[in-house]
This record gives structure tokens, sequence and C-alpha cells, in this order.
């Protein structure tokens, strides 16, 4: 039998490019804001607002009617923008930017926003766009929009 061994340095560089590495949002929330993997950073799904679950008020059928925050009538461009600096704050406590963007998954609850957000969309990648899924949705809280990327940024090198 035949053992290969790797050198130190790069066994330690391998080693520690495959560790995981969190990015916490908030104490009060249980999720992260992103993760590094390795070489791949992973955003959680933002919205243009961040909302408290415990104050949302819902019909019987489950559909949202007030989700606590004043911004139930904001327009669905200024959504999107806000929604953009979220996933732009995220990136960057990973160390990326959006030009590191490989993939992005989108949801908006009205499909006639897309005209428009696809405009506002492209002012973000301008230069090779990350391959992107967009869904139709119903949220938790009473947004128009929720976006999540994938990063791709060597740890090495």
């Amino acid at each position: 039998m035949c053992e290969k061994v790797l050198p130190k340095s790069l066994s330690a560089d391998l080693m520690s490019a495959a560790k995981k590495q969190a990015f916490p949002a908030h104490p009060e929330v249980p999720i992260s804001r992103a993760v590094r993997a390795g070489d791949f950073v992973f955003t959680s799904a933002y919205g243009p607002w961040v909302f408290d679950p415990t104050k949302v008020a819902h019909a019987g059928d489950g559909t949202v009617l007030d989700d606590g925050t004043p911004n139930q009538d904001m327009p669905i461009a200024e959504q999107i923008h806000k929604t953009f600096a979220f996933i732009k704050e995220a990136l960057a406590v990973a160390g990326c930017t959006l030009d590191d963007v490989v993939s992005t998954e989108c949801w908006l609850t009205d499909p006639r926003d897309f005209v428009v957000f696809n405009a506002i969309y492209k002012t973000y990648f301008t230069k090779d766009p990350p391959v992107r899924s967009i869904f139709p949705m119903r949220f938790m809280f009473n947004c128009k929009v929720e976006v999540k990327v994938i990063a791709y940024k060597p740890l090495a090198g």
C-alpha cells in the first residue's frame, strides 16, 4: 500500500480552507448573516427590512396582515435597493463583494415586479453576472422581495 503525504505547509493550507466560519446576524436571531465554507460564502436570504416575528399579525389563512413595521407601503424599487444593501453588508463581513457572487436566488411576491427588479438587479451585477433563479413567493412579513447569494472568493491567492 502506498501512502502519499502532503508537505506540511500545503496540508495546513488545505485544512484551513476546508473549515467553516459563521458570521452571526444578531444574538436574538438564530441565523448567520453569512457562512464561509472554504472558498465559498453563503448569505442568508435578505429582504428590505428586519422585522420582529412576535409582532406579526396574521389572518385566519396565515396571510400576513401586519409585520409590526411602518414599511408596508415602501415602493418596490426602494425595497430592492435596501435588500441589496443587506446583501452587500453580509458579504462584507466575510470579506466579499458583489463582484464575487456566482449565484443568486431571488423571490418576488408579485411577478409584475419582475421588470423593475431585473432593471435594478443588473445595476448591481455589471460585469460577469451570476447565475440566477427567481421565484414567486409569499413571505413571513410584508416585503415584496428577498435575495440570497453564493460568492466565490479563494482564501489563498
